[in-house]
């Protein structure tokens, strides 16, 4: 009399089987899980970059065409500056000179014209924590002006790894319109 046996796994197999492919699968999730973080990091730093360097593209467009440095109103070597500058460029109907501010508030760097609103020139994604205005004067010549703008991503964590954060800075020569 021969024996039949049915093919097939064995509890003890099927046990060992679903552990393996639980690993695995943990494995992967962590790797998934990983290169997401990384990836919004990424988009996060990048998010930050681009509003600080509009920003201060802005801010140097306007010195290189300011005519001086108004500093009754500009706040000058301090994390929370503020510049005034006068120009020519888009002045109101009726006027020779223009003044244009650029601060911080919240967190936002803002832009604001003579007879105008301000214009935040950071989204609400980002905040600054320092935008320092240097003048540097030039016994002959023009004056120049060197712009900092730290900024981070607006987030509500105290963990450093979740945190995007730039540092741009650049100077510009008061040329008045030309």
């Amino acid at each position: 009399m021969t024996k039949h046996r049915e093919h097939g796994f064995t509890i003890i197999e099927m046990l060992i089987y679903v552990g393996i492919a639980g690993v695995v699968i943990a494995v992967i999730t962590s790797f998934l899980m990983d290169n997401l973080k990384a990836y919004d990091k990424a988009v996060a730093r990048q998010n930050v970059f681009q509003n600080a360097n509009g920003a201060l593209k802005t801010i140097i467009d306007e010195v290189r065409y300011a005519k001086s440095v108004y500093i009754p109103t500009s706040v000058l070597d301090a994390d929370a500056g503020q510049l005034s500058v006068e120009t020519v460029l888009n002045a109101p109907a009726g006027e020779d000179i223009a003044y244009v501010d650029f601060y911080v508030d919240n967190g936002r760097v803002y832009e604001k014209r003579d007879g105008e609103g301000a214009t935040p020139l950071t989204s609400e994604r980002v905040f600054v924590e320092q935008l320092r205005f240097t003048k540097l004067s030039a016994g002959v010549g023009r004056d120049s002006i060197t712009v900092r703008i730290q900024a981070r991503i607006n987030t509500q964590s105290a963990s450093l790894t979740e945190q995007a954060h730039v540092t741009v800075n650049s100077s510009a020569t008061l040329r008045g319109a030309y």
